[in-house]
């Protein structure tokens, strides 16, 4: 198991769901962690709970934000688990700026953090953990662009590998999908109740459906197996059945 101790962590996107139960994972393990977010609220939360991690209230898809984020502190291991809670209604009740939001929020701060990670660059070593979707993989017909936006997010996570690897640095990227929705991040309940409302059937009905829960520790679990285990360029989805490799 690697030891964490006093290693530079930042996470974007940790004031809730996922990204928040990796910042507090790191910080039991004893890691330096940097937690990065748009809203104020959730950070002075994180805060209180966690003595001794930093915070930082940011929004990460703007062009400078990999710049201040890295003036705070140039980490090891970078986890991009940030981004906008997706439309939910069906594509002939979307206007543009509906369904392009993923673009502009998620994908955006893949691009600039990992270019950032290139240029600046990380240190000899660094592991960037990018958090997709499963959206990816089959679509999400009332989520607009979303299910695009994780699949670039994906591909973008590909494209530093390749630049890594032109440039011999010695960095690793890597992405990690959650196979479904998780009913109890901000994501996951508007999904939920979205696509049961969508579908004609009760919320309890839906969750049933989607068969074995896919729980928050099970997703965080992943995400450190992936960032000890993984090779470079590697790219992983988790589920009830544990962590696969994708294509």
């Amino acid at each position: 198991m690697t030891d964490y101790r006093n290693v530079p962590v930042t996470v974007i996107g940790a004031s809730r769901g996922l990204g928040r139960l990796i910042a507090e994972d790191f910080h039991r393990k004893g890691a330096k962690v940097l937690v990065v977010a748009r809203g104020k609220p959730g950070l002075e939360a994180l805060a209180k709970d966690l003595p001794g991690v930093a915070t930082l209230a940011l929004d990460a898809s703007l062009p400078d934000a990999p710049e201040k984020v890295f003036k705070v502190q140039l980490p090891q291991v970078l986890v991009l688990a940030g981004g906008a809670v997706p439309p939910c209604m069906p594509l002939p009740e979307m206007e543009w700026d509906d369904f392009s939001a993923n673009w502009n929020a998620d994908t955006r701060m893949s691009f600039n953090f990992l270019k950032a990670a290139l240029k600046k660059p990380l240190p000899a070593g660094a592991a960037v953990l990018t958090v997709t979707s499963g959206a990816m993989l089959n679509g999400s017909p009332i989520s607009g662009g979303y299910a695009g936006a994780k699949k670039m997010q994906h591909f973008l996570s590909g494209y530093a590998q390749k630049e890594a690897g032109r440039a011999k640095l010695d960095l690793r990227f890597l992405t990690l999908s959650p196979a479904r929705l998780i009913p109890v991040t901000d994501v996951g309940q508007r999904g939920v109740a979205s696509y049961a409302a969508y579908n004609g059937v009760s919320i309890a009905d839906f969750i049933t459906n989607l068969g074995p829960p896919l729980t928050l520790q099970m997703a965080a679990d992943a995400a450190f197996k992936v960032l000890e285990d993984a090779p470079p360029g590697g790219n992983f989805a988790v589920s009830p059945d544990g962590v696969a490799a994708l294509a």
